[in-house]
């Protein structure tokens, strides 16, 4: 008989059950403080379009944190979980270390709408959409292919965050003075993040030059 389909997914991946439970908590935390900066930016916001999409998009990012909690006792990461299996989630949430809890309170402590928009969309979603990507390749795609259906559905609405913010950016930086503050902005928040090893909290070493 002739085969008419090949399979793609194949055993084996990059992280261990307890490895990929422990960076999902970690996204887990990423898209919590992002939905409780964006809500509390909305009344502060002078731009009205901005309040508008500002409460969809954390509702969508604690969208992204409740399908990450489901997921996490399903990896044995049951502490503090509530309700009924299948529908048990777990509240672990957790950063990485203390350097990435600094950057998510250097973000929210923004008052300037440009500084604001940078650090959610220019740098910090960008940042996990590039992470969800590799944790989706990079994971076992038979035994982890529930993990890797949820990044791919947080995926469509973060690229979606990450093009509206890019429409803000250059909509608000419109003077080369402001352009140079926000991108002063968005490189002081790339090294503190960079510092922290990411949202895996993962460092790089100078042997590795």
């Amino acid at each position: 008989m002739v085969e008419l389909w090949y399979p793609q997914r194949k055993l084996g991946g990059a992280f261990s059950v307890d490895e990929c439970a422990r960076r999902l908590m970690h996204y887990r935390y990423a898209e919590v403080e992002m939905m409780r900066a964006l809500l509390q930016w909305i009344a502060t916001q002078p731009q009205v379009h901005h309040k508008v999409e500002f409460g969809p998009i954390a509702y969508q990012d604690a969208q992204h944190a409740d399908m990450l909690g489901k997921r996490l006792p399903e990896l044995r990461m049951t502490e503090g979980a509530e309700g009924p299996y299948p529908l048990m989630t777990s509240p672990k949430m957790d950063p990485p270390n203390e350097e990435f809890r600094a950057f998510m309170e250097e973000i929210q402590d923004q008052d300037d709408s440009v500084l604001r928009v940078m650090g959610i969309f220019g740098v910090l979603k960008p940042h996990l959409a590039t992470h969800y990507l590799y944790h989706m390749r990079a994971t076992d795609q038979v035994v982890d292919s529930p993990t890797v259906r949820i990044l791919k559905f947080i995926l469509i609405d973060e690229e979606e965050h990450i093009q509206w913010g890019r429409a803000q950016i250059e909509e608000l930086a419109d003077t080369p003075k402001k352009r140079r503050r926000a991108n002063e902005w968005r490189m002081h928040l790339e090294e503190m993040l960079t510092e922290a090893g990411g949202v895996i909290g993962i460092r790089g070493s100078d042997d590795d030059e």
